[in-house]
């Protein structure tokens, strides 16, 4: 039995210090008119990651914030995180930007409207390796 775990338990630490999982997630959301904000999760990490992240929008300007999950508990939330409280923010209609997420934190790559008409956004997310 002992055999047995000694090779996993092995293979688990020479895994474990890889660095951050792989993230590529591009979507497309609306917001502005009755939609508030959409986000994407992050899990937390057990290193420091750098994420990209590049969007475009169909209409007027939208702010992306990335924003740690203890200020912001839910997505109804994120809205109301101020702008000096965000690890990266950046307003505009086609925009990209890199933002360090310290390890162990869990965080939100909030999608807001900031006023305005409904409108798409697409929007990439991505770590580098």
């Amino acid at each position: 039995m002992l055999c047995r775990l000694v090779p996993a338990a092995a293979i688990a630490l020479i895994f474990a210090g890889c660095g951050p999982a792989k993230l590529d997630v591009t979507k497309t959301y609306s917001v502005g008119g009755d939609t508030t904000a959409q986000a994407i999760e992050l899990d937390a990490q057990t290193k420091p990651q750098t994420i990209n992240i590049e969007f475009s929008t169909t209409g007027d300007e939208v702010e992306v914030m990335v924003i740690k999950k203890s200020d912001a508990a839910t997505i109804n939330d994120v809205a109301y995180v101020p702008e000096d409280k965000a690890l990266g923010v950046k307003k505009g209609k086609s925009e990209s930007f890199s933002v360090d997420i310290p390890e162990n934190t869990a965080a939100w790559v909030a999608i807001l409207p900031r006023g305005g008409e409904k409108r798409d956004v697409q929007i990439k997310v991505t770590n580098k390796k």
